[in-house]
């Protein structure tokens, strides 16, 4: 024996006319106050950055090509020297003794000296 609900359902799938869809509603966003002016500061802010690494690149900080002597020459006197990439990769290559030098003195110069046995890294050493 069928049931109500059976019959009931039978009836409704007999009835039912499917109905074509509806195109969905176009949504447009409306700009929030102050939306225009958020992309006009983005913009300066980019254009100020590029205007930052167009002078970096520029002007440089190294020595220009002509002076060898700098390159190949370090102060025996002095305390620290502030050399660029290029000018210790061109001593490096050229004078390997003075390279030597001048990395053991900048280190010498950076870090604090083990020589007394009451050292701070020798102190931390022995623990």
């Amino acid at each position: 024996m069928p049931e109500p609900n059976d019959e009931q359902f039978e009836k409704y799938l007999k009835n039912f006319r499917p109905v074509d869809p509806e195109p969905l509603p176009v949504r447009t966003k409306k700009h929030a106050a102050g939306a225009s002016s958020r992309s006009v500061l983005a913009a300066c802010a980019v254009a100020c950055l590029a205007a930052v690494a167009l002078v970096m690149i520029v002007l440089p900080r190294a020595p220009k090509p002509g002076s060898n002597q700098e390159l190949s020459a370090i102060p025996k006197n002095a305390r620290h020297t502030e050399m660029s990439l290029p000018a210790l990769t061109n001593l490096a290559l050229d004078d390997h003794a003075a390279f030597d030098k001048f990395m053991t003195d900048e280190v010498q110069r950076q870090f604090p000296s083990m020589q007394s046995e009451q050292s701070a890294l020798r102190v931390l050493a022995k623990e």
